[in-house]
């Protein structure tokens, strides 16, 4: 039962949630319509690279470039969109990963003290649990975006 907890909150909520924040917010900065079929193809082709990198041994920042060069590269070849803003929309939307799963992690030190949270970061279900309140407020920030800035480009008629 502890493995099927550790699905749901880490791969569905983590990793699934995030590779569909990251696809509508790559829309959202460079304000274009989604597409539903394409956007869920690509979410879930990022979502499942995403958890294929994380397997590997390498170090945590390798990660991360290489999901990002991943994005870049799907969000070009196969969404069709213009390479300098899709740079740009990538590193947006990474800053504000960065951000939200800092508010995080501060709140969770703040709430559980820095040597409680060390010890439940080594549990896996805790682990994807402290993080799901990081990944709810990444996939808000990005749908209230995505909401404001296509609707700017609707009323600016663009």
């Amino acid at each position: 039962m502890e493995i099927v907890k550790i699905i749901v909150f880490e791969y569905i909520f983590g990793y699934i949630l995030q590779g569909f924040s990251f696809t509508l917010g790559i829309s959202a900065f460079n304000r274009q319509k989604i597409d539903f079929k394409k956007y869920i193809f690509v979410s879930i082709v990022l979502s499942a690279f995403i958890f294929l990198v994380r397997l590997l041994p390498i170090s945590f920042g390798v990660h991360t470039i290489l999901n990002l060069l991943f994005l870049f590269a799907i969000c070009v070849l196969f969404l069709k969109m213009p390479i300098y803003a899709t740079i740009r929309s990538t590193l947006i939307v990474t800053v504000l990963l960065l951000l939200s799963e800092s508010l995080n992690v501060a709140v969770m030190i703040g709430i559980l003290g820095n040597d409680e949270f060390n010890r439940r970061m080594l549990i896996p279900l805790e682990k994807a649990i402290i993080g799901l309140p990081g990944a709810l407020i990444f996939s808000l920030i990005i749908f209230v975006f995505y909401i404001v800035l296509t609707r700017s480009k609707k009323q600016s008629g663009g």
